[in-house]
């Protein structure tokens, strides 16, 4: 009986690797009515009623139920479709199956950007406003429409890698004891929340990008701003000690007053009448004008930080039940 036991309990084990086997791969799976996004491969799009050798038909702005499609395709294998941007670029919106004209699945554009903050400050990284402070705490925001690959079976998020290359040229998995790879972005915008601690990494200039290659996206769609985010070399994000917009101190000019004399002449009239032989004299009285104020010079400001909103990251739980019921199962064998 005990020998029973043991191998109910093993069976129970067994099982919960075979249901969590499907939860990895599904996320080729394309449910009835669900996106499948330009430059993925592998789909399996069998859920949408689209049979192997079967048509899907895009019909633009015409009726899909009295007019005729704008574009249809043959399915050659509908367990691994290929939403190729050469066919698919500029025919985004429902597919149909021809001649049934029942909605099958929808082709969208993926977009991707990536938003670097400094989290002690609470300001984003972008622009001319590259620098962080040594030591401050960077998070970063993903915004993208990729979610929506979590209506899939069994996907808790679309799976985004955070690129990151120091000053020397190393690239990074991960910062500060977060790993940066498929992180499993499940709406948007979503946050990291601070994960990288600057204080122990080189100062210097540091590229960051993101990008997404669920499917092979990224391999067969590399286009900025779709599965990849674009970083301008040499870099878009500085890390130091000292602010970059001060580049010296100000020294103060020195104005030196000088004082004008000006001479005005006083003459009497009508002049007097001097007997001969006598000059007559006149009174000079000099005037002192004022030295002019020397300039003043407003202090400098400091840039004003952009205020961010900081968005919680998901929790994902899982409950294995079968393991509870492998125990059950032991003790009923037991109490027998």
């Amino acid at each position: 009986m005990k020998d029973l036991s043991t191998i109910c309990f093993i069976a129970c084990i067994i099982a919960v690797f075979f249901l969590a086997m499907p939860v990895t791969a599904a996320i080729n799976t394309v449910p009835p009515g669900g996106i499948a996004f330009i430059g993925e491969q592998g789909l399996d799009i069998r859920a949408t009623g689209v049979t192997t050798g079967s048509t899907i038909a895009w019909f633009g702005n015409a009726n899909v139920q009295t007019g005729a499609p704008t574009t249809t395709y043959l399915v050659d294998d509908a367990g691994n479709y290929y939403i190729a941007p050469s066919a698919f670029i500029g025919k985004t919106g429902p597919w149909f199956t021809f001649p049934g004209r029942k909605l099958a699945f929808y082709v969208e554009e993926p977009s991707l950007a990536l938003q670097i903050y400094d989290e002690t400050l609470d300001f984003q990284v972008v622009g001319t406003t590259r620098w962080v402070p040594k030591g401050d705490q960077i998070g970063f925001r993903i915004v993208s429409n990729l979610y929506q690959m979590t209506n899939r079976p069994g996907v808790a998020g679309a799976p985004v890698t955070i690129r990151i290359r120091s000053p020397d040229g190393a690239e990074y998995s991960s910062v500060s004891g977060n790993s940066l790879v498929d992180i499993p972005v499940g709406k948007s915008p979503y946050s990291t929340g601070p994960i990288w601690d600057t204080g122990s990494y080189p100062s210097g200039t540091y590229s960051v990008w993101a990008e997404c290659n669920a499917n092979g996206m990224n391999d067969n769609y590399n286009i900025p701003g779709r599965t990849i985010t674009p970083v301008d070399p040499p870099g878009n994000l500085l890390i130091q000690s000292v602010n970059p917009l001060i580049t010296s101190s100000l020294t103060p000019t020195t104005v030196v007053p000088v004082k004008t004399t000006q001479v005005v002449t006083v003459t009497t009239s009508p002049p007097a009448v001097l007997p001969a032989g006598t000059v007559a004299m006149t009174e000079q009285t000099p005037v002192v004008t004022s030295p002019p104020a020397p300039p003043t010079f407003p202090p400098a400001q400091p840039p004003v930080p952009v205020p961010a909103t900081t968005v919680p990251a998901p929790g994902v739980l899982l409950l294995i039940g079968c393991i509870g019921a492998g125990l059950l199962c032991m003790t009923w064998r037991g109490s027998r």
